[in-house]
């Protein structure tokens, strides 16, 4: 079980009392615009919150203040064992900051409790409040990716689409906790990434990540 509390969100794991909550964001066409899904069906997403209810790594973003559950978040793990994030929610509650707390607090939960020196995001070069999320809590954009494919239309054709890589190191991480400023701490963090990765063995592996995989 997870529990993650920040100064106005709970992340935790899903309950069956979720479904509509969860409901009213995962049935919403402009949450699933950007996504690997189209609007779902109750039938889907009671298979969903089935299958995700007993995972560490799907979470939903409960309210504080009210108990309401106005979004999910997670990550999952690629066949080279990359940490990578996701995250969708309401857009009622969009523009407050909820969304940024919440990845944040994952992000930094991730780097405490594993091994890893790095966690990914990825994302439409089109969904901009995406981006400059992870932008604002310290990830790096690393390159622009053609041909991507998220889902597919109703014929079965896959749907081409562009999408930025993105990377928060762990030595972005210990420089934040220093209160620098990202102006300031640029040729810094370039040093220590660079260590991490030598020591990681990682400096000329070739990152995959399978982007239809969430």
């Amino acid at each position: 079980m997870i529990f993650i509390e920040t100064k106005r969100l709970i992340l935790r794991n899903y309950q069956t009392g979720d479904f509509a909550d969860i409901r009213a964001y995962f049935s919403n066409e402009e949450v699933s615009r950007y996504e690997d899904f189209y609007p779902m069906t109750d039938a889907q997403i009671a298979d969903l919150l089935s299958k995700w209810i007993p995972l560490d790594n799907r979470l939903v973003a409960e309210r504080k203040s009210d108990k309401t559950v106005i979004g999910s978040i997670g990550y999952w793990v690629d066949n080279e064992g990359h940490h990578c994030i996701d995250y969708d929610f309401h857009p009622d509650y969009c523009g407050n900051g909820y969304a940024t707390e919440a990845a944040q607090a994952l992000v930094q939960h991730l780097f405490e409790t594993t091994n890893i020196c790095a966690v990914y995001a990825d994302c439409d070069i089109q969904n901009t409040a995406s981006w400059k999320l992870l932008e604002r809590i310290g990830f790096q954009r690393l390159r622009m990716l053609e041909n991507q494919c998220y889902k597919h239309d109703s014929a079965g054709n896959p749907i081409l689409i562009r999408t930025y890589l993105y990377e928060k190191n762990a030595a972005i991480l210990s420089i934040e906790k220093t209160g620098a400023k990202y102006s300031n701490m640029h040729t810094a963090a370039q040093i220590k990434i660079a260590a991490l990765r030598r020591a990681a063995g990682a400096a000329t592996r070739q990152i995959f990540l399978p982007f239809n995989i969430k």
